[in-house]
């Protein structure tokens, strides 16, 4: 990986926990604890922001490069690739180190910060596209395996991969131009096929909810004046369909970061101007408006709305019988978490340890979503 693009990365407060891996606290995560607000996933899906891993697996890479992207692009070699299992230990260290100085604050909320010690979620987005990882399958699996949720973001460039990987609890496709001209233009793919790639994620997004292999949400980036306009509606509601997400997420860009180098304030939409361009798109798909956080510019469209949407998290216990998280065999913070030595680098040591492997111990049923559905 550049040694430039990781030290400003540092920088920038990301904790490197592999070649080419990085975790940073999220500002909600950070937030939650303080008693001053939480991630918009806790509103809509019941993700505990003090209890959530952000990182990222290709730090060093991305296949896009979208003008409304806030992060500094650079690409680089993986270099050494990174062991899975290692990386799961190395972010629940990082984790409990980023998070320790609130042990001594009197404002924070303590039994979050008691909690925060023992992640639930991991989030793999952060930056670049992680489905460019070589290992990301069998990081996926020692997530589950572990009894984490996983939550995975990506550009929709590498369908092949997300073909063949162990589903993770909910996989984001993130979309920001309703046509090819547009994508061409916006998120500037490295492949000359990108927009097919793109339509085949979505297809794949599809079947992952027929077969009930995980949670699916589509994610809408709207750029105010570009396109976000009424006439790319319905090209939106066609993608929409294709589709055919359990979950669709339409949301401002926000005017941060290196966007601003190629972008206006005036591209930033607001809460309201995202409500009504969604509810307008939402009669066009047979989606509806189901939950919104006006802070970050975003709502919530299902075709109809269910309390299962919310994450189960009293039924989560990432401490199976006869293992040892991270925490269980870390004294402190600053102690060096060795990979677990009972798990192979690999996890393909039998078939049936495989088939374990593969399958999220964390799964929801939803009985009241329709389109036939083979729930969870």
């Amino acid at each position: 990986m550049d040694s430039a693009y990781r030290k400003l990365l540092e920088k920038q407060g990301y904790k490197f926990i592999g070649e080419h891996s990085a975790c940073k606290t999220c500002h909600y995560t950070a937030s939650s604890i303080a008693g001053k607000g939480t991630c918009y996933k806790h509103k809509f899906y019941g993700i505990e922001s003090h209890r959530c891993v952000q990182m990222t697996v290709a730090a060093n890479f991305c296949n896009m490069d979208c003008v409304f992207c806030w992060r500094k692009r650079n690409n680089s070699p993986f270099g050494k690739i990174d062991d899975p299992v290692a990386l799961v230990d190395n972010a629940l260290r990082a984790q409990m180190k980023a998070l320790s100085g609130f042990g001594g604050n009197p404002a924070a909320d303590r039994q979050k910060f008691i909690e925060s010690k023992q992640p639930l979620h991991f989030a793999i987005s952060l930056n670049g596209e992680n489905t460019a990882y070589p290992r990301l399958g069998e990081f996926i699996s020692e997530l589950n395996r572990r009894g984490y949720t996983s939550f995975l973001v990506t550009n929709g460039q590498l369908p092949e991969v997300l073909a063949k990987i162990p589903p993770p609890t909910q996989l984001y496709i993130s979309v920001s131009a309703p046509n090819e001209e547009l994508f061409s233009s916006v998120d500037k793919p490295m492949y000359k096929d990108g927009w097919q790639r793109l339509m085949k994620s979505l297809d794949l997004l599809n079947r992952f909810r027929e077969e009930g292999k995980t949670r699916t949400v589509m994610r809408l980036t709207l750029i105010k004046g570009l396109t976000m306009l009424p006439q790319y509606a319905e090209q939106f509601a066609a993608m929409i369909k294709r589709a055919n997400p359990m979950f669709l997420e339409c949301k401002s860009y926000m005017w941060v970061g290196t966007s601003r180098e190629k972008l206006e304030k005036d591209n930033m939409a607001s809460h309201g101007e995202i409500r009504e361009f969604s509810a307008a798109l939402g009669m066009k798909c047979s989606y509806k408006v189901v939950d919104e956080q006006e802070e970050s510019r975003v709502v919530l469209m299902m075709q109809e709305d269910s309390p299962d949407r919310f994450l189960k998290i009293g039924e989560i216990n990432p401490i199976r019988p006869g293992h040892l998280d991270a925490f269980s065999i870390a004294a402190a913070a600053d102690t060096v978490i060795q990979p677990l030595p009972a798990v192979a680098s690999t996890v393909a040591a039998t078939a049936e340890g495989q088939k374990e492997l593969e399958q999220p111990l964390f799964q929801l049923k939803f009985p009241k979503i329709p389109v036939g559905a083979k729930h969870l």
